[in-house]
């Protein structure tokens, strides 16, 4: 990238914490779980930055880190050929294009090569985006941090008010909608819940956040069917998250499927079938 927009990235006023983690969340190069995680750990550095520290702040921040690395792990195995691809047939390569060695080997090795560079790349920012809330350049939290404070509150007025201007301000926000929807099936909203995530869904349709939220929907109006074809796209999509996993399973036994349940728990993560083996 260029040096300036490389600067402006690391740069936690000229690129806000809100903005760099959306522009993450649209990309499905995080999680929604580690998004709310990083909203977090951005209070937590707020407040200590008043001197207001909390026992609870360090666990924050060890989840944070823990799921940052899980997710970073993850991506190694995720090619970057789609990437190259986009690069060239937009002209943003001003090189000639030259062929590529396809061997799996060599694959292998680019692919971890850019998994490292990105995983340094995200530290880096999200280091420098919490030095510089420490150091006073945030003069206030963006109102998708307070939203998601008052839903984990369980402060759901608050909450809703909050996710609606954020969507007001930004309708392409697949986060503030994907919380929305969580928001009212929690209050059993069922179809609200579906309007918000059919938004989510039309416009981010290969996010696995919103394909679990739709299954776990489909599962409150009890249709387990449809339940478990959004459960089965979000292992397509991250296949490593076991939330994923835990949701397909309990869909495919509710629809009556015992036999394919088990085939799909002897294939699932070792901590999933800790969970559901019994």
């Amino acid at each position: 990238a260029p040096d300036a927009l490389r600067l402006s990235a690391l740069s936690p006023v000229e690129l806000p914490s809100d903005r760099l983690i959306e522009s993450l969340r649209q990309r499905n190069r995080i999680s929604l779980e580690l998004a709310g995680m990083a909203h977090e750990l951005e209070r937590s550095a707020a407040r200590a930055s008043r001197g207001e520290v909390r026992a609870a702040d360090a666990d924050v921040g060890r989840r944070a880190v823990e799921r940052l690395r899980s997710e970073v792990h993850a991506a190694s195995e995720q090619p970057m050929r789609d990437a190259a691809h986009n690069a060239v047939e937009t002209g943003a390569v001003e090189e000639p294009v030259r062929g590529i060695p396809t061997s799996a080997e060599e694959d292998k090795r680019h692919w971890k090569q850019w998994a490292i560079i990105g995983g340094a790349v995200i530290a880096i920012v999200v280091i420098g985006l919490l030095v510089g809330k420490s150091s006073g350049f945030f003069g206030h939290d963006s109102d998708m941090v307070k939203a998601i404070a008052a839903f984990n509150a369980n402060k759901d007025a608050a909450a809703e008010s909050g996710f609606r201007k954020v969507i007001a301000d930004d309708p392409s926000n697949t986060t503030a909608l994907v919380y929305l929807g969580r928001l009212f099936r929690r209050e059993k909203r069922l179809e609200e819940a579906a309007d918000q995530l059919r938004r989510a869904a039309a416009q981010s349709p290969t996010d696995p956040d919103v394909r679990r939220e739709l299954g776990n929907l489909f599962l409150d109006f009890n249709r387990p069917v449809q339940a478990a074809e959004q459960f089965r796209q979000a292992v397509n999509f991250q296949p490593e998250e076991k939330l994923n996993w835990i949701g397909l399973i309990r869909a495919v036994r509710a629809a009556g499927n015992p036999q394919a349940a088990e085939e799909l728990l002897r294939k699932a993560p070792p901590e999933v079938q800790a969970v559901l083996g019994t």
